[in-house]
């Protein structure tokens, strides 16, 4: 089975495929925005995103690949810095992160992601509007900062959510602290 589906938060996304295979189709594969399933066991699989550390490079990410592998995690589809990871229940809970520290770590990871891309596109969105202001006319500048402007907006959402969850984290690591 194939499905479009766009998403702007990766634990949103998680929670749709966790709940795909609770219904029993398991993720197999992701090209653009369509999802593709296949009919299996109700609950068989967890699913994990996971978002890699953009100073991983081949060899550390073959071996944090062959890490996770060897303790019976399946990766299923590696999209850029974006690795789709599965675990049979039968292995018991699957957690990518077993500490707040490395969640945090991970949130910091997601947000060195959305801050370059949120100010390369505002800043394009800008200049491309000042150009299109100055000559008066509504040209492709125009269209280029309109289209730029939309992404910032698209970034924004993810963005304001990894900042929420990493605050609700510190919190609790503060009150644990304590």
């Amino acid at each position: 089975m194939r499905i479009f589906k766009l998403f702007s938060d990766d634990a949103k996304e998680e929670q749709w495929i966790n709940d795909m295979a609770n219904q029993g189709w398991h993720l197999k594969k992701i090209r653009f925005s369509f999802y593709y399933f296949e009919q299996g066991e109700q609950g068989e699989y967890e699913y994990r995103l996971e978002v890699l550390d953009h100073f991983l490079k081949g060899k550390d990410v073959k071996e944090y690949l062959d890490f996770t592998e060897s303790a019976g995690i399946e990766l299923i589809q590696k999209r850029l810095n974006w690795l789709y990871f599965r675990q049979h229940k039968s292995k018991g809970p699957f957690e990518l992160y077993s500490d707040a520290s490395s969640k945090l770590k991970y949130f910091n990871r997601m947000l060195s992601i959305y801050y370059p891309l949120l100010f390369i596109n505002f800043l394009a969105a800008c200049t491309n509007g000042a150009f299109a202001l100055g000559e008066l006319t509504y040209d492709v500048n125009f269209l280029i900062s309109v289209m730029n402007l939309l992404a910032v907006l698209l970034l924004i959402v993810p963005t304001i959510n990894v900042i929420k969850r990493k605050r609700i984290l510190k919190k609790e690591m503060a009150m644990f602290e304590n």
